[in-house]
Order: C-alpha cells, then structure tokens, then sequence
C-alpha cells in the first residue's frame, strides 16, 4: 500500500504476552517504509532510496484499531516527539532539575511545559512575521530575551 508517498508493508502480530510484570497482552506492529529521495548535492540532483523500519507495541484500548493506524499514530507520536520534546531540551533548557524532590521536578515541568505552550500560542496568534515565514521561532525567543535585556522597544509583534 502507499501512504503519505511511501510504499509500506505492515506485519500486525496478534495479542502476545509481554512481560510477568504487564498484566495483560500486547500487539506487536511492525513497519516497513520505502520511498525514493530526491536532493541537490552540489549542482547536481541525485535521488537515493531509503527504507525505514519501525516497531510498535500496542496495549490497552488501542486493540481495536488495524496496522495501518496504529503506524499513522506512531508517526504522529514521533512528531510531537521532534517538534515539542526535542524544542524543551534543545531551546526551552529542560534539562538537569535543580529541585530533587518529586513534586518540585514535576513542577517546574509543568512551568516550563506551558511557559513553552503559551509562547507558541502568542508567537502563532501574534506574529505577523512568523505567520508569514519571515522568522522563526528560535529568532522570536531571541528578540524577546534581547528587547527584555536591552530594554529596546520589540518590534516582532503587531498591535
């Protein structure tokens, strides 16, 4: 079958036991994607064949759905893992917890998590530059910190 340009091969395994620890059985779903890439190097185009493997092991409520969505789902998972995950710990310092007890790391990830939601709702809603693909959200951060040290008037966002 193809899906989002690539043809894909999916193994859906029936219900297994997992573990002694996990209670119930699990799915095991397995992926198998290939497409044809084309890029520039240099002056010229090449165009490359890739292949990705994947594995998903599904439980609970997820029984009822076939492979091809829990393979929509899993890429939808590993989006959210590129796109907010990736962003906190590269650009949003979440990092090292300088609080060890339990409650104070889970709040202070909570303040980074919506201090970074609330910034890229403004960011999407109020930036007329960013809307228009003229900056990014890297630079609007780095505005926002410089207009803030500097004490310069900010101009990214339009009243």
């Amino acid at each position: 079958m193809e899906r989002d340009g690539r043809q894909v091969e999916i193994w859906d395994v029936p219900p297994v036991r997992f573990t002694d620890s996990y209670p119930g059985p699990v799915r095991v779903v397995r992926v198998r994607e290939r497409w044809t890439q084309r890029q520039r190097v240099g002056k010229q185009w090449k165009t490359e064949e890739k292949e990705q493997n994947w594995i998903w092991v599904v439980a609970g409520d997820l029984d009822g759905y076939d492979g091809v969505v829990m393979r929509d789902l899993g890429h939808l998972r590993w989006k959210i893992e590129n796109n907010a995950f990736c962003e906190l710990t590269q650009h949003g310092h979440l990092t090292h917890c300088a609080h060890h007890h339990p409650v104070g790391v889970v709040a202070l990830l909570w303040i980074k998590i919506i201090a970074f939601t609330l910034f890229h709702a403004f960011a999407i809603l109020h930036g007329k530059l960013f809307r228009l693909g003229k900056t990014n959200l890297q630079e609007v951060r780095k505005q926002i910190y410089r207009s803030l040290i500097c004490g310069e008037p900010f101009q990214f966002f339009s009243g």
